[in-house]
């Protein structure tokens, strides 16, 4: 078999030597044309005017990189009237024209980078000997053309970043097909509002909180039903759940120990944990950062290049050097909270089956009502007991 064939050459080249070195295997061919017609008026040149070699990477070949060496000739154009004077000899179905990859090997990292993303399918690439940085791997997948717009009828619309932190585009999405429906060059009610305006069809829109979507969507698509995704819905409700547990850590942990009488209480959860832990590693930040500042005073740095090497103001500069030993950690207290005192008897009255807001509420105003009587009368407060019972008046 013909190595050219064999290594998918087009039949119009022919391999000249095939080399080993540190880079892989080196593929030295050539094209075997008598004649090449000129790009600009079509006329078949006959004369060589000369030759230089191209390098370009293809795919790997067992397990090793493969890099073409390309004789390209130039012709000169027999036309005298055209204006292409001189013409390099193309190569269609390898590589185009001033590529420095074959066709079929920007197609390998196209479906790399639309399977994955930048940095995962440079990584993936450089294992199997096809290294390409993740940015080049994004240029190649912005190369492939747009898919053609069809029927949408439950989209999802969020924002997509050409420079994080500094130019937003919009995206929707066809959440039924599971596709790309539209790229939008920025993120603004107006070119989303002729989105919607263009897709009647849309019954469901899936978006965030932000502002400039719902005003989209409501003068674009008032026919649509506007919910919350499902990402944010959840990641919202985490939130604000592991916060509420965080702020009342005390109370849960009476409550638990009160549940569960003398039961040695359980370790702490990790969403309990977390605040600590955020505390600490902190804590040590500041003291890492306030030693790194003394250290500089003492090499003689002066207030401005510290700021500069340590990261932080010339304010903070001065401040730590007010005093040479590192900060102490602050001793965090929680704030007592007014069920404290009925936290026992709450959780008694749960247990008992008694589940209604209104009716503990009402039980411990009436409890807090009792005990404003005693303080009046300046008698002890006996411990508290529920509602169904009097509390004892023997002092």
């Amino acid at each position: 078999m013909d190595l050219s064939s064999f290594l998918g050459f087009p039949p119009t080249l022919a391999v000249a030597t095939v080399e080993r070195s540190a880079e892989g295997l080196v593929v030295s061919f050539h094209a075997t044309t008598s004649a090449v017609s000129c790009p600009r008026c079509g006329t078949a040149g006959s004369r060589v005017h000369s030759r230089y070699v191209r390098t370009v990477a293809d795919l790997t070949c067992v397990g090793q990189r493969l890099i073409l060496k390309l004789l390209v000739r130039k012709w000169v154009c027999p036309l005298d009237s055209c204006p292409q004077r001189i013409f390099a000899e193309p190569f269609p179905g390898l590589v185009h024209r001033y590529a420095r990859m074959t066709d079929r090997l920007i197609k390998a990292f196209q479906s790399v980078g639309v399977t994955t993303n930048g940095a995962d399918g440079a990584c993936l690439s450089s294992s199997v000997a096809q290294p390409i940085t993740a940015k080049t791997l994004i240029r190649r997948v912005l190369e492939l053309p747009l898919p053609q717009e069809g029927s949408v009828r439950i989209a999802g619309i969020d924002e997509w970043a050409w420079k994080k932190g500094s130019r937003y585009g919009t995206i929707l999405v066809d959440l039924e097909q599971q596709r790309v429906a539209a790229l939008l060059p920025e993120r603004s009610v107006e070119s989303s509002t002729a989105w919607f305006k263009k897709h009647a069809e849309v019954k469901i829109v899936s978006r965030d909180r932000g502002k400039i979507f719902r005003a989209a969507i409501s003068a674009g698509a008032p026919q649509a039903k506007q919910i919350v995704d499902r990402f944010h819905l959840q990641k919202n409700f985490a939130e604000a759940l592991e916060k509420f547990f965080r702020h009342h850590k005390r109370l849960l942990k009476k409550v638990a120990h009160q549940l569960g009488g003398k039961t040695p209480l359980p370790p702490d959860t990790p969403a309990l944990k977390a605040t600590e832990q955020e505390r600490e590693r902190r804590h040590a930040q500041r003291v890492t950062r306030h030693k790194k500042i003394w250290e500089l005073f003492r090499a003689g740095y002066s207030k401005g290049d510290m700021a500069r090497i340590v990261g932080v103001s010339l304010h903070s500069i001065y401040r730590a050097l007010e005093q040479e030993q590192p900060p102490c950690r602050p001793q965090w207290r929680s704030a007592h909270h007014v069920v404290d005192p009925y936290v026992s008897y709450l959780a008694k009255r749960w247990n008992d089956g008694c589940h209604t807001a209104l009716q503990l509420y009402k039980e411990v105003v009436a409890a807090s009502d009792i005990q404003d009587q005693y303080a009046r009368l300046d008698a002890p407060w006996p411990s508290f007991a529920p509602m169904g019972e009097n509390p004892s008046r023997n002092t």
